[in-house]
């Protein structure tokens, strides 16, 4: 049996120098510097570039398709194995206690935007693709490794990668945890608009519709000495010089798990409810609130699927001139629907007026056949790489490429014990052996599902 761990050790250093050069180059979407050959911005470009570049200095063969992503090919055969992750990140934010775009080791703890989420899991998909090339293995299939730049704000480059390029034998995006997730919920972007009685209150609170922030920042707004509460781990702190300027610290984190955050938008919606008693704070409470609001108690949703029950995080609200935008990150399993969720909302909002909802529909629900040829795979060489027995393959309510794909699962590269943390918040880190165990796991994986038997498409939504 071939050593691939052992293969992957002799690769730390390689790892480490390749994800400092990747995590240097900022890469979150942004509009201001978007052009035909960027559509995503310019960052987000230069990371695409910095991947193509990587497989041509290797003499394989790189594909640019339309700029959304970049793929590099390994082998022969009419079927691919894709591995499909991302070189786009959310952005920095503030908290950072070292530079977000420099790769800092303390020990084994690795820190810097997109470290885990998704440049380093990437970057050990291409040093197992290298173990392979290296010994020389025979594949019945290609093998594809393809950075998309959209996966963080829509999902637009895997799509728009599909309508040219053949769909995956086999596939797994590295951007979750070990050992196999095999269905994920569905995605919509809800956006709230409604008119405010206060023309003054300035609220700005979150810049990306997928994480939770960590602060609010309230403008016009006295607050009376004893006329308000906050939940306990929220700090409310006057800026300097300024009595009706005000700073609402949580603490942010990724809106797929907002049971480990304390979301400054529901916060600021309850602070605002004791200082205006109006009604569109009150329906502002309705739709945020935890207990009620974010897992859709209130519009008579909560009913549990296989991946879960539903989530509808608020996660950016803005007040500006007697106007406020809410956005709400809403995951939801497979047994509820789009329109059905639309029909919900719209019930609720529909005696409010002034006010207006847009839905954005961003990915339906996934399951993937747990019993399948695919998961039981990947979930044996985790297994036998880890020893770990104890966590089984599972549902999540996160999202990624793999509910856009056939024959397809999310296969780390995080592990279950807690050794990567912080994505989409500050000092986002991740475990160096733990990176090396991944790509000996992942080597091993390419390799076995080059040469598993056919498939057929078992994807069901």
């Amino acid at each position: 049996m071939i050593d691939f761990s052992a293969h992957a050790r002799d690769r730390a250093n390689h790892f480490l120098h390749l994800l400092a050069q990747w995590v240097a180059i900022p890469s979150p979407f942004d509009s201001e510097s978007r052009h035909l050959q960027a559509p995503f911005g310019q960052g987000v470009a230069d990371a695409l570039a910095w991947w193509q570049k990587l497989g041509d200095d290797a003499g394989l063969n790189t594909l640019n398709v339309d700029d959304h992503a970049v793929h590099i090919e390994y082998g022969s055969g009419d079927e691919i194995v894709y591995v499909f992750g991302h070189a786009d990140v959310v952005p920095a934010g503030d908290g950072w206690h070292f530079p977000p775009y420099q790769l800092t080791r303390l020990g084994d703890k690795l820190m810097g935007r997109g470290v885990v989420d998704d440049k380093g899991p990437m970057i050990a998909a291409w040093l197992a693709l290298d173990i392979l090339r290296e010994l020389k293995l025979p594949l019945a299939r290609r093998i594809r490794l393809v950075a998309g730049g959209n996966e963080e704000t829509g999902f637009h480059c895997i799509r728009r990668y599909f309508e040219s390029q053949p769909q995956p034998a086999f596939a797994f995006t590295p951007d979750g945890k070990f050992p196999v997730i095999y269905g994920e919920k569905g995605s919509l972007l809800v956006t709230l608009t409604a008119p405010v009685e206060q023309p003054d209150l300035s609220v700005s609170c979150g810049e990306v519709v997928n994480s939770i922030p960590d602060v609010a920042h309230l403008r016009g707004l006295s607050l009376y000495s004893g006329g308000w509460t906050l939940e306990e781990g929220f700090t409310l702190l006057a800026e300097p010089e300024c009595a009706d300027h005000w700073r609402l610290y949580g603490r942010g984190g990724h809106s797929s798990k907002p049971e480990a955050c304390l979301n400054p938008v529901a916060a600021t919606a309850q602070l605002l409810h004791q200082r205006f008693n109006a009604r569109w704070t009150q329906q502002l409470i309705e739709i945020t609130e935890p207990k009620t609001g974010q897992n859709g108690v209130r519009f008579t949703l909560d009913t549990a699927g296989e991946c879960g029950k539903i989530l509808l995080v608020p996660t950016v609200l803005n007040i500006e001139k007697g106007l406020m935008t809410l956005t709400l990150n809403v995951r939801y399993p497979e047994n509820l629907s789009a329109e059905m969720i639309t029909e919900r909302l719209a019930q609720w909002n529909h005696n409010w007026p002034g006010s207006r909802l847009e839905i954005q529909p961003v990915k339906p629900p996934s399951l993937y056949p747990p019993d399948s040829p695919l998961v039981q795979t990947l979930h044996e060489i985790y297994t036998r790489h880890t020893g770990d027995t104890h966590h089984p393959s599972r549902t999540t309510g996160a999202g990624s490429y793999s509910s856009a794909m056939q024959n397809a699962v999310i296969f780390g590269c995080e592990f279950p014990d807690g050794s990567s943390g912080n994505t989409h918040s500050a000092d986002e880190y991740g475990s160096l052996s733990h990176f090396i165990s991944a790509i000996g796991i992942y080597a091993e994986a390419l390799y076995r599902l080059a040469n598993l038997p056919a498939a057929t498409s078992e994807k069901t939504r």
